[in-house]
């Protein structure tokens, strides 16, 4: 539809504000309270524009566009009411930089002067030239205040980790309430009172720790003023390049960026795209920092002489390596882990089959959360993963969870999913979540352990699988083939005591569609597995749902693929091998006869403790590499930051190693990692893994047992806030604070 805006006529799509529209067009219209990510709220009225047949001036942030629609954005009626707002906005304010005269003359003292308790005006406040009131007041053009100065005086709150908040520098924009409820999902924080004394605040004045706050960190990105700040970096340099790289710490592969100043980090930013949007959560969005410099950081290779291990220099560790190793090919174990680029994971995987014979690979986390959980010609049986976005999670309309917080544990899924409750999807908890965030707003509750709730969801896939054969998947085979196993296994003997929750979910699923099914590495351990596995895979073929694998490291869905190309790989860890290659977390590791341990690490550890070589490995900001979310999508990651003293990555330590046994192994191209790899779209979208459908695997019969050994589910479950076995809630300080809840 077709827009005037200050004389330039311009076509608009329809659902668009006004300034989107300007925005569009290149026309400037001030705002405080508005943001991309969030709705409308038309709260500080600075973008307020006259419409043409409109008595009263409207907020372009919140006025619909219409057809031949004419609004002027610069008339002197609106350029004076800009003023005026703003003019009762500073009385509350410290503004006297604002308008001060001089204010030039404080560059050279901005440095010291801004280190203060309290700020009073802009050269003292942590957010100065960062500030988007500095910006509006310089674009509206105000030069004098006309009120008098009611200032807070509240002092700045210190009492939670990570977060300073200061209420005399809040201008009520209603930012940080607005993210935290219709992003994040949390509700931790609210306008609190009426009337004057009116400020952003929790729950009878709890701390943020009290009152169901994650630390994301999203408050603090879109607060336009210093009023919420983050600790560590409140009273630091500013600065002035921006380095993007793929977060390791979980499985969502938020895209990240490291702000540094000269060269130097100042701190880390989510930044906008797939997958997270410019959001966080709070491991990558506060404790990289810590991660990075942590007094635990393996720095230089070790060498175990006399007992005792030494630091050495690299050529005499890979010559001990080399020699200890070699002299055991055909005997050792390997051990990698899900949380390594494919890069790594491929080298290390060659090393330990073709150079060293390796009897035994496998991976030190268990991610059969990725796998069907039954033989199907594959290590770990068929790998049921099928791509999705979160954008697809956030549009459905029901959606069910299995065992799992994702606030916790997969953040950015647990963003999509509030999403989709807040545009009117319900939600489902089965199992044990407790999670006060889903809770509040969850349709149905089921309270049952991973092994009842498997049976549950047998009952319930029992029922809709006599009744939903209308909504199959076209000549998806293996309906009769699972109709069989269900009537096969026995009835669950506590069917009749949740039979009427069973009915609830049957009669959303007829009526809620699309639904989405969710879980975790919780619901498909143990002995229930894979049977759990099989059907959540069946029910989603039956409705027509999502499948939504969470798995918790960063690269499970790439290793998952590495593994099942290395084939054979699916090696008996019995009798216990002579010689063990550690690559992988090892948070219990207890040596156990082996002659010969070698440790690619990046922290001090158990496992590094019993070593006979140890050998320094970078992290993910320090190492290029590609990485597979749990949508499935690839994603290259530079490096943003030199090794920290003389680590390596584990790709080029890898490398040496073979050379020195007569060898040579190189990782492919990333996308050569992916036989089965497509476009989501047309050439400038990204790659995304293939993964299992219905038309090609069909429905799977519903396991009666155990598997054999399982290369992908060998490991530990393990802990979400883990970095290649390092805990990261008891060795940083202010993250165990967070996680005390």
């Amino acid at each position: 539809m077709k827009i005037t805006i200050d004389g330039r006529t311009a076509d608009v799509a329809a659902g668009a504000t006004v300034l989107d529209a300007a925005r569009a067009m290149g026309i400037s219209i001030p705002t405080l309270c508005d943001h991309r990510r969030l709705v409308p709220y038309a709260a500080c009225r600075i973008c307020l524009v006259e419409v043409a047949g409109r008595r009263l001036p409207a907020p372009a942030c919140a006025t619909m566009v219409e057809e031949g629609m004419t609004v002027v954005t610069n008339s002197p009626r609106i350029l004076d009411l800009r003023r005026d707002v703003l003019d009762l906005l500073l009385s509350e304010h410290p503004s006297a930089c604002l308008v001060c005269l001089e204010k030039n003359d404080c560059e050279e003292s901005k440095a010291t002067s801004r280190k203060t308790d309290e700020p009073t005006g802009c050269i003292l406040c942590p957010a100065d030239e960062r500030c988007e009131l500095q910006k509006v007041v310089a674009e509206v053009g105000l030069k004098r205040l006309s009120h008098p100065m009611a200032y807070r005086g509240t002092g700045v709150l210190r009492d939670d980790p990570f977060i300073d908040r200061d209420d005399g520098l809040c201008i009520l924009c209603g930012r940080c309430v607005r993210v935290c409820r219709e992003i994040r999902g949390a509700e931790a924080i609210a306008f609190v009172g009426r009337g004057a004394p009116v400020s952003v605040g929790t729950s009878m004045g709890k701390r943020l720790l009290d009152v169901g706050c994650r630390f994301c960190g999203a408050c603090v990105d879109v607060c336009p003023t210093g009023a919420l700040a983050e600790r560590a970096v409140r009273y630091g340099a500013k600065f002035n390049e921006t380095r993007t790289f793929v977060c390791g710490l979980c499985g969502q592969g938020c895209r990240l960026g490291l702000r540094l100043r000269d060269g130097r980090p100042v701190d880390v930013r989510p930044q906008d795209g797939p997958p997270s949007d410019g959001q966080a959560c709070v491991k990558g969005r506060f404790i990289i920092g810590d991660l990075l410099g942590h007094p635990k950081r393996l720095l230089r290779p070790m060498v175990r002489r006399g007992g005792v291990l030494v630091e050495t220099s690299w050529e005499d560790a890979l010559a001990s390596a080399a020699a200890g190793l070699g002299g055991l090919k055909g005997d050792i174990a390997a051990v990698l882990s899900a949380q390594d680029s494919c890069e790594d994971l491929w080298s290390l995987g060659r090393l330990s089959l073709d150079v060293l014979g390796a009897r035994s690979l496998h991976l030190a986390e268990d991610i059969s959360v990725y796998r069907s959980g039954f033989p199907a010609g594959r290590p770990g049986g068929d790998i049921l993963a099928p791509s999705f976005s979160f954008d697809d999670l956030a549009k459905a309309r029901l959606i069910v969870i299995f065992e799992e917080a994702l606030p916790l544990t997969a953040p950015i899924l647990g963003t999509a999913v509030n999403r989709a409750v807040l545009g009117g999807a319900k939600l489902v908890l089965v199992g044990g979540d407790g999670d006060s965030c889903l809770d509040r707003c969850a349709s149905l509750k089921i309270k049952l352990g991973p092994a009842d709730a498997g049976r549950f969801l047998l009952e319930v896939l029992r029922s809709v699988g006599e009744n939903r054969s209308g909504r199959v998947p076209a000549g998806a085979p293996g309906l009769e083939e699972l109709r069989r196993s269900l009537r096969e296994l026995p009835v669950w003997s506590r069917a009749e005591t949740v039979s009427a929750k069973t009915e609830k979910l049957i009669a959303l699923l007829e009526r809620r569609h699309p639904a989405a099914f969710v879980f975790g590495p919780a619901f498909v351990a143990g002995p229930w597995g894979p049977r759990n596995a099989a059907a959540v895979w069946n029910l989603a073929g039956m409705t027509g749902g999502l499948y939504v694998p969470a798995g918790w490291e960063a690269n499970a869905r790439g290793a998952v693929e590495i593994m099942a190309a290395f084939g054979a790989s699916a090696g008996s860890a019995s009798p216990r091998p002579r010689g063990l290659l550690s690559a992988g977390p090892a948070r219990a590791f207890v040596r156990d006869g082996e002659e010969f341990v070698v440790v690619l690490g990046a922290f001090q550890g158990k496992a590094a403790a019993q070593a006979d070589v140890v050998l320094p490995r970078t992290l993910f900001p320090e190492q290029a590499g590609t990485y597979v979310n749990g949508e499935g999508r690839i994603q290259f990651s530079e490096a943003v930051l030199a090794p920290a003293g003389e680590a390596r990555p584990a790709r080029g330590i890898a490398g040496e190693l073979a050379r020195r046994l007569g060898a040579e192994i190189a990782a492919p191209a990333a996308t050569a990692f992916f036989a089965k790899s497509r476009r989501s779209g047309g050439e400038a979208r990204p790659l995304f893994i293939g993964g299992a459908s219905f038309a090609e695997m069909g429905f799977r019969a519903i396991p009666d047992r155990l598997t054999e050994f399982d290369p992908l589910a060998a490991g530990e479950r393990g802990d979400p806030d883990d970095c290649l076995g390092f805990p990261l809630a008891l060795e940083i300080k202010s993250l165990r604070t967070a996680r005390r809840r």
